[in-house]
């Protein structure tokens, strides 16, 4: 069964390309993804985008680079 494809209602952040979602763009449902919803032409396994700031060993948080003040 192939997902059905609607027009986005709300603006959001594609969950295979990362790109934002528009008002009017055909998406579909993906439980595969790490968001929900996907543009309708992207594959529902594409990889996560990374994190641009990975957590501190510290003190657990995202920081800006440099060293922990804590």
């Amino acid at each position: 069964m192939t997902p059905r494809t609607f027009l986005a209602q709300f603006p959001g952040r594609c969950g295979a390309c990362g790109e934002r979602i528009h008002e009017g763009d055909p998406i579909r449902y993906s439980a595969e993804s790490w968001s929900n919803f996907i543009h309708d032409d992207c594959d529902d396994r594409a990889p996560m985008p990374e994190r641009v700031h990975p957590v501190c060993d510290v003190c657990w948080l995202t920081h800006p680079e440099g060293a922990c003040d804590r």
